[in-house]
């Protein structure tokens, strides 16, 4: 067995009805905090008011920033620091999908250290950041319980990442009842990005014993989920919450390979919702796997009761289809003339590439895009 080494520090709280013990959780790590959410969903759900009422109520001054666009930028983060040492705050409370509790992590890092984000990126390793309570409201990032910040950099149309453990939230409010309105869509497209996570996390060269069971676990789930949690139905989400959260401890350990890697070229030049390019490139990723017989993939299907890793993905690729993820690229609104500048852009995400179970050289890179351009 592989050595490896495990840390999760968050503190979960999981259930419907769960976000009401937010303020007695909150003042036990700070009396000053700065809600960090999305531009929309928030105020119109309600929720943020609801926020602020039970912080308020438990003794915390509350100040709201609400300005995190999808696909944070690193200018938005520092808009939310702004924010946060106008008004002295010593603690961060982040309400929304992966893009508000990133964008909030950023932010507690700048607010704890007089670091630049610029000169933290990994491969660096954060070293400090104010205590974070999460509060999800997707079924899909698993950011509540990673030490990650996804962050875009606009000008470079590239994601860069914040890696640390003090980045992890220090508790996460698990509450189900936040996904009632979340549109069809956004369960499908949140809930493939948890079931990418699950399968590169499985498939990584750093994956541990440990990581593996939390994989596993994650995909069986999501796998008999996704398409009812898509259509609406409570349980399934709730499922989907429970699942998005262990395939983002199982992350936490193995990070993410080339579907991640080959994905953001899709998000940062055309917009395309991250877990809709996962959804998009998963399978094509791991049908070109099953040509290379990769005893990793035939062990997760074997594993989950599948026959073999041919049914597995096939599974998959009917799961994308009644969800409404499309096979081909040109779906996305990408072109074949943009081939080369896809490649070269997923090259630079070594972060995920060297993960891969086998280097991917560029003309494989190439293969499995003109795959997905055809669908």
């Amino acid at each position: 067995m592989k050595p490896f080494t495990f840390h999760l520090q968050t503190r979960i709280l999981f259930g419907r009805g769960s976000l009401s013990r937010l303020g007695e959780e909150a003042i036990r790590l700070g009396d000053r905090c700065l809600i960090v959410t999305g531009r929309s969903f928030a105020r119109r759900s309600g929720y943020l008011k609801i926020l602020v009422g039970i912080l308020e109520e438990s003794g915390l001054k509350a100040t709201v920033f609400d300005r995190v666009e999808p696909n944070p930028s690193t200018e938005t983060v520092y808009k939310g620091a702004e924010e946060g040492w106008k008004n002295d705050c010593n603690l961060i409370v982040a309400l929304g999908g992966g893009s508000a509790i990133d964008a909030a992590k950023g932010i507690a890092f700048l607010l704890k250290s007089k670091t630049r984000l610029e000169e933290s990126f990994a491969p660096n390793e954060v070293e400090e950041a104010l205590p974070i309570v999460a509060v999800p409201t997707t079924c899909g990032t698993g950011s509540e319980v990673t030490r990650y910040a996804v962050l875009t950099s606009v000008w470079k149309r590239k994601k860069e990442v914040l890696l640390g453990n003090p980045l992890t939230p220090s508790v996460a409010l698990a509450d189900a009842n936040l996904l009632d309105s979340l549109s069809r869509e956004l369960a499908a497209y949140t809930g493939f990005d948890a079931l990418s996570h699950a399968v590169e996390a499985y498939l990584s060269r750093e994956s541990t014993a440990l990581s593996d069971l939390f994989a596993l676990e994650a995909m069986r789930i999501m796998l008999e989920n996704i398409v009812k949690a898509a259509e609406g139905v409570a349980g399934a989400r709730e499922n989907m919450l429970y699942a998005s959260m262990l395939a983002g401890v199982a992350i936490n350990c193995a990070g993410t390979v080339a579907v991640h890697g080959m994905g953001y070229y899709l998000t940062n030049y055309h917009g395309v919702h991250h877990g809709l390019a996962n959804g998009v490139l998963l399978p094509h990723v791991l049908r070109f796997e099953l040509e290379r017989n990769l005893s990793r993939l035939e062990e997760a299907a074997v594993n989950l009761g599948f026959e073999n890793g041919g049914k597995l993905v096939e599974t998959i690729e009917d799961v994308a289809r009644r969800t409404g993820v499309p096979r081909s690229l040109v779906e996305l609104g990408a072109e074949p003339a943009e081939l080369d500048a896809m490649v070269a852009d997923a090259l630079s995400y070594a972060r995920n590439l060297d993960k891969h179970p086998h280097p991917l050289t560029p003309e494989e890179i190439r293969r499995i895009y003109v795959r997905a351009f055809g669908g």
